[in-house]
């Protein structure tokens, strides 16, 4: 009963099918890198950007694709939801069939139905699916993710669960209130195709209250897929993508923003899709001041994100980004690592190579991250 009510809550954050007119999607594909024919081995990244229609059609946010990978990603507005958009990505690799993605997350209350209670098990109450808690890591990802989003692991074999205990903190420290929180790192194998197959999943979950009123979350969830043996061998190239998700501040803006508009009790209006816009449009003063108050606060917390992100995903290493003024996380073991004008990367193997004697645009040198 409650693996059923939590796919149909599920049906809410899934990619696959949430029907919503603002919904925008595209796919990219990675150019070569510089220095392919010269015999200096190098890999490439480029930026893939997408756009969200229902926000009036500003960038969402954008994600490092390496060399002859394929990016698509939408955003589902889910305004009945206190987890208000699911902004759906994945990164694959034609080649060899590597995978990342973003799962769906959800928030969750539980206690005791008491006498006339309609919400069944599972579904809405408040803007949060009513479920009793799991603790348990592969019971959860057994009853949230394996009915809808990972259905390929029906019958995969469980080899090992890791804890991360830096993820479980972060979550703490952003949920600013009393808790207690775990992070996990799962991999399944199973069989695809007839080729042996390995997928990593990776979240957090945090529990806050009593267990007569227990409020519930899963959030940092993403997912890595491979054939067996893949997945360690590139865990540099794959963490530079996990950790170059990032949403725009705009973006963002408009998600604090429908947060508030949220909490005013305004979710029918905001369901409706020419509503939904034009309510950003009423608002966008406010909307323009939480973009610098989001700005503000990734200014003062990169060097943070950063080494956490080095600590929980490993294989990569913080450079400074002289065409963003910012950092950037990129995988280790190459010589030197170079960005041009359009924000794309470049690591080459070979110390003396400098990119600038091709005809492919100027280069910088990148330094890593004192």
């Amino acid at each position: 009963m409650l693996a059923l009510a939590l796919a149909v809550a599920l049906v809410a954050c899934s990619s696959a099918k949430v029907r919503h007119p603002g919904i925008g999607s595209a796919t990219v594909t990675s150019p070569a890198a510089p220095g392919g024919g010269s015999g200096v081995q190098s890999i490439r990244f480029r930026v893939a950007s997408f756009a969200d229609p229902a926000s009036n059609g500003v960038t969402a946010f954008k994600v490092l694709v390496p060399q002859g990978w394929q990016a698509s990603g939408s955003v589902q507005w889910l305004p009945l939801w206190s987890r208000l958009a699911f902004v759906q990505t994945e990164v694959t690799d034609p080649a060899t069939g590597i995978s990342v993605d973003w799962l769906p997350i959800q928030d969750f209350i539980w206690f005791p139905a008491p006498a006339g209670l309609n919400t069944p098990v599972g579904g809405n109450y408040q803007g949060k699916a009513y479920a009793p808690p799991i603790t348990d890591p592969a019971d959860f990802v057994r009853q949230f993710w394996m009915p809808n989003a990972l259905s390929d692991l029906q019958g995969a074999r469980l080899e090992s669960v890791v804890e991360v205990p830096a993820t479980a903190q972060e979550f703490l420290r952003q949920f600013a209130g009393p808790g207690v929180a775990h992070a996990y790192r799962l991999r399944y194998a199973y069989s695809r195709n007839g080729q042996p197959w390995e997928r990593d999943v990776s979240f957090a979950l945090l529990f806050s209250g009593p267990s007569n009123l227990m409020s519930w979350y899963v959030n940092f969830a993403h997912t890595e897929s491979a054939p067996q043996g893949l997945l360690d061998r590139n865990a540099g190239v794959i963490s530079t993508v996990i950790a170059s998700r990032n949403t725009t501040p705009e973006w963002e803006a408009n998600y604090r923003l429908v947060g508030e508009l949220f909490r005013k009790g305004l979710q029918q209006q905001l369901a409706n899709d020419v509503a939904f816009g034009q309510l950003l449009t009423q608002y966008r003063s406010e909307s323009a001041r939480l973009q610098q108050q989001v700005t503000a606060e990734r200014q003062a917390s990169e060097d943070h994100q950063a080494q956490l992100e080095r600590e929980i995903l490993g294989g990569v290493q913080t450079y400074n980004d002289p065409v963003n003024n910012g950092l950037v996380e990129l995988p280790v073991g190459w010589k030197t690592y170079w960005e041009n004008a359009n924000g794309e990367y470049v690591a080459v193997d070979q110390p003396g190579f400098d990119p600038n004697t091709l005809n492919d645009g100027t280069w910088q040198r990148l330094t890593p991250r004192s």
